[in-house]
């Protein structure tokens, strides 16, 4: 009878490891997602700057505008792999750079 409890006992602790690393993968690769996502987003944002900065850029201003002006090379979802929207937009406002 003893050896019976034991064996749930095993099981139920791998169960519990095997959620707790699964959780943990998880949560990981969602921080990881975010990080690419913060990057990408930060050199858009200063790549604008320059632009505004420069005054080749006014008002609101697409991603494709930077890509016509030079300023960036074609971006690609870190995630995804896919080509990033050209009619992202972007505009300057009180020193700062904000997508639309």
């Amino acid at each position: 009878m003893k050896k019976i409890k034991l064996n749930h006992l095993i099981y139920f602790i791998a169960a519990i490891s095997i959620i707790i690393l699964g959780m943990s993968a998880y949560k990981a690769k969602q921080s990881h997602e975010n990080k690419l996502y913060l990057v990408l987003h930060k050199k858009i944002k200063e790549r604008a700057l320059e632009c505004y900065l420069k005054q080749e850029c006014e008002g609101k201003i697409t991603l494709g505008d930077l890509y016509q002006k030079n300023y960036l090379d074609e971006l690609f979802d870190p995630v995804t792999k896919e080509k990033m929207d050209n009619n992202i937009c972007i505009e300057y406002i009180n020193e700062e750079v904000y997508f639309c």
